[in-house]
């Protein structure tokens, strides 16, 4: 891996924007397309903004495209690209400026925007019912797009479904244990079976992942995907905004690990074998607030990823980093060299 910091804090209206996160990649049109949240903090806020780059050399250099506003009196976070047809889409979340247990009151609304060229982009739109909050986008061996989203107040989650990215529709109840505060769901297809990894925050000590225990429920479901099998485990991992990629009938993971009681978090690579055995493959130059990566292949055993990160030298616990300068990181993974 051959990390390097990829971008700095950009200006946000009339103020710095200190804290840039929630990044995610793709590559388009023969080019890699890159996307991430600016804001004064991770707080929720009017003050945040989505920036997307392109890439045309493997990730060494980032041209500018495109930012987008958030709505004047909500924020704006967690995009996630996909394709639909001819055009780039990015699917994001807005949320009332409200700080609360679980998200409960934010009022959360998914919508997209789409590009024809990755610089001109159409007005945020609403595709999800108010208090859901769509996860990535994928698309199933038959066509079909798919999101799990989690309810506000993180207490269930959902599948939806759309036959052309555009119009979306409620399906099955994919993990519905409130206890458990089940929020974001990573969907990955190998073969037609889907698989759903599903942060699981539980009881109020465990919220912050520093006490108690550290869990990811992992949901299997066949096709049509109208009913899941949620009964294996991942435990003493917690996979915060995860990101999976299927590589030689592999399963790969980039997510948020947790050091305990201090606080400390990391940005680390997973491999999955299933129903539920994680191993740690390596971890990313990370620390205080971090995670959330993006994938992108290069060739056939090497993909660009990116994650955002506090400072380094200062190590900072999490809820420090919430509110201090973060920047994010790129590099190259060669899944090649990694032990079977």
């Amino acid at each position: 891996m051959v990390p390097g910091v990829g971008v700095t804090a950009q200006d946000c209206r009339t103020q710095i924007c200190q804290h840039n996160e929630n990044t995610d990649l793709i590559r388009w049109r023969g080019d890699i397309w890159f996307v991430h949240r600016t804001a004064l903090s991770q707080i929720l806020g009017p003050n945040s903004a989505l920036h997307v780059y392109r890439t045309r050399d493997g990730g060494r250099s980032f041209e500018h495209t495109a930012r987008i506003e958030a709505p004047p009196d909500r924020d704006l976070r967690d995009p996630h690209f996909y394709l639909a047809g001819d055009e780039l889409f990015i699917k994001a979340l807005t949320r009332l400026p409200v700080t609360s247990p679980r998200d409960s009151d934010v009022d959360t609304i998914t919508v997209t925007t789409r590009s024809s060229d990755g610089t001109s982009w159409s007005p945020l739109a609403a595709v999800g019912p108010v208090r859901w909050s769509f996860w990535r986008v994928v698309r199933a061996p038959d066509g079909a797009f798919y999101s799990a989203a989690y309810e506000d107040g993180d207490k269930s989650v959902v599948l939806f479904r759309s036959a052309d990215g555009v119009a979306w529709t409620r399906g099955a109840l994919l993990y519905g244990v409130s206890e458990d505060t089940p929020l974001e769901t990573e969907l990955i297809f190998v073969d037609a079976r889907m698989i759903a990894l599903v942060r699981m925050d539980g009881t109020d000590p465990e919220l912050l992942g520093t006490k108690g225990r550290l869990r990811t429920k992992v949901c299997t479901a066949a096709a049509p995907y109208d009913s899941f099998d949620c009964g294996a485990e991942i435990a003493g991992q917690r996979l915060d905004g995860p990101a999976a990629l299927l590589w030689r009938g592999r399963i790969f993971v980039v997510a948020r690990k947790h050091l305990g009681e201090s606080g400390r978090k990391r940005t680390a690579l997973f491999e999955l074998t299933m129903p539920s055995t994680l191993v740690e493959r390596g971890e990313l130059p990370s620390a205080g607030d971090t995670a959330y990566a993006g994938i992108a292949p290069l060739d056939g055993d090497r993909f660009l990823v990116t994650w955002y990160s506090s400072d380094l030298r200062q190590d900072p616990d999490w809820i420090a980093g919430l509110l201090g300068a973060t920047d994010i990181w790129v590099a190259t993974m060669d899944l090649s060299r990694l032990p079977r």
